[in-house]
């Protein structure tokens, strides 16, 4: 019998456990079903992730196709059943439909080993079918098996995206959970399948991904060139341009790097389960290429188009986030420094590009202010905490609030110093007609920073402070009357400077 609509249960739940279909045992696929990524390169995640050194034999046996690679990764790691992303909509409605007494049944192509440790980590399934070390199945050697414990329409099937052809015609009824519009166009044909819910759109899980609102950060390398004491050329401009895209696909490829590395953090986090690779919407195995694609095209334009100082600045800026990802933002106080020190670094490399070069004021004066920024972070994280006694994976205690709170605010102090003796100093009177207008800046820089410490005191700022400032309004209409009263002092016409004199 054909359909021309796919129909859509209510909810899963009364789907299961109807009386008509009770007697009837569900057999539930594991990967891309009852989780949402593939079992397998969880596995070789998680084994790569603990034991690195493995990584040329994964790599070797996965050019040998898909069975060697599976035999070498189950032979080193079983997967950890407790960090898997289950789809907890559908496992909800499989303890139902346990609890009323259907009988449950796990099937994958994946390993016996593999299932059997999902399967007893749920406590729900009463039945596994899987591979063996003797016959790795496919889809297809699935669906006889099928058949042949329960007989054709005599089970019903939960498929996901890869749900095949033909265990869907040999069920009874079926389910489709995560589907692509492919899958669901197919499962037209048939009057039993019931799509439940369909796949995130990959392509917007990846822009998520790749994080484009913190590119915003990489706006530092501009600075000098906008500061520069001489009306900067097209080319200047041009590769200054060049380099915060640069600095921005290196971000992302961390982000992604750094993604792949916590995914298992990740997903007991209360908001960071929701990233692209902890919540199975960009599949793990997708993870490598996008990494290695960013990296390529980010160092091969330095490569080709700036200054070969600039692609050493752009290594070292890889090196330095990667380092606090990995060990530095445990470290008590190096975790700060390293971060004001990775701001800084975005404004000396952006001299380096746009050939500008930066002033000594400039770097104190941003070394200082980041500095600040940092101190709040960590502020913000220690107020945050409820029950505990430490910031996790961070080396402040509950009891450094005060000295946190001290220190970052003496940094924002320092940081306004020096730009007072800045606006007093000899290069100033050369670069700006009228540098007597820069004193304006101050007020609104200690406003700016009194703000920022007093908001994190009240509580009301529970983000990063430089996140925050790109989208606090206060924040924008500050960093606008500075680049107004730094361009007055540049650019003000003879009139105006004679008025004040």
């Amino acid at each position: 019998m054909l359909s021309s609509e796919v129909t859509r249960a209510t909810t899963p739940e009364t789907a299961f456990c109807d009386a008509a279909s009770v007697t009837r045992c569900l057999c539930v696929d594991l990967d891309f079903t009852l989780i949402t990524t593939d079992s397998l390169w969880e596995c070789a995640g998680l084994l790569l992730r603990r034991r690195p050194w493995a990584l040329p034999t994964v790599v070797l046996s996965l050019l040998r196709g898909r069975i060697q690679f599976e035999r070498a990764v189950v032979a080193k790691e079983l997967l950890d059943p407790k960090s898997l992303p289950y789809r907890q909509d559908l496992l909800a409605a499989l303890r139902k439909a346990h609890r009323v007494g259907r009988k449950l049944v796990l099937t994958t192509t994946a390993t016996q080993a593999r299932a059997q440790t999902v399967a007893e980590y749920l406590g729900l399934f009463n039945t596994v079918h899987a591979s063996n070390d003797s016959r790795m199945l496919k889809a297809p050697d699935m669906r006889d098996v099928l058949v042949s414990a329960y007989g054709e329409k005599g089970f019903d099937y939960i498929g996901g995206a890869n749900a095949d052809a033909t265990i869907i015609q040999s069920a009874k009824m079926v389910y489709l959970v995560g589907t692509t519009s492919g899958t669901s166009a197919s499962a037209r044909r048939y009057d039993h399948v019931t799509v439940l819910s369909r796949r995130p759109s990959i392509a917007r899980a990846l822009v998520k991904q790749l994080r484009p609102h913190q590119w915003a950060k990489n706006a530092l390398l501009l600075l000098p060139i906008m500061l520069a004491p001489t009306v900067p050329g097209l080319q200047g401009i041009a590769r200054a341009l060049l380099a915060v895209v640069t600095f921005s696909l290196c971000a992302s490829a961390g982000y992604v790097f750094n993604d792949l590395l916590d995914i298992e953090a990740d997903r007991q986090h209360p908001s960071k389960h929701d990233r692209p690779f902890a919540s199975g919407a960009l599949p793990v195995v997708a993870g490598p290429p996008v990494f290695l694609g960013l990296m390529g095209l980010s160092f091969g334009l330095s490569w080709f188009y700036l200054p070969q100082a600039f692609l050493i600045m752009l290594g070292l800026y890889f090196i330095g986030t990667l380092s606090y990802s990995l060990f530095l933002k445990r470290l008590l106080m190096i975790d700060v420094l390293v971060l004001a020190g990775l701001y800084t670094h975005r404004v000396l490399s952006g001299g380096i590009a746009s050939g500008v070069k930066v002033s000594t004021w400039l770097l104190g004066f941003s070394m200082f202010l980041f500095t600040s920024l940092a101190f709040a972070k960590r502020y913000v994280e220690l107020r945050a905490l409820k029950g505990e006694s430490q910031v996790k994976n961070r080396g402040y205690f509950r009891t450094d609030v005060e000295i946190v709170s001290s220190m970052g605010t003496a940094s924002g102090c320092i940081a306004a110093l020096v730009f007072m003796l800045y606006v007093d100093s000899a290069k100033v009177r050369v670069n700006y007609r009228e540098p007597a207008l820069l004193w304006l800046v101050l007020p609104i820089l200690l406003y700016w920073l009194g703000r920022i410490w007093l908001l994190a005191g009240r509580g009301q700022m529970r983000d990063d402070p430089v996140k925050f400032a790109l989208r606090d309004k206060v924040s924008l209409a500050c960093a606008a009357a500075i680049a107004l009263v730094a361009a007055a002092a540049r650019y003000s016409p003879g009139w105006i400077t004679a008025g004040l004199h």
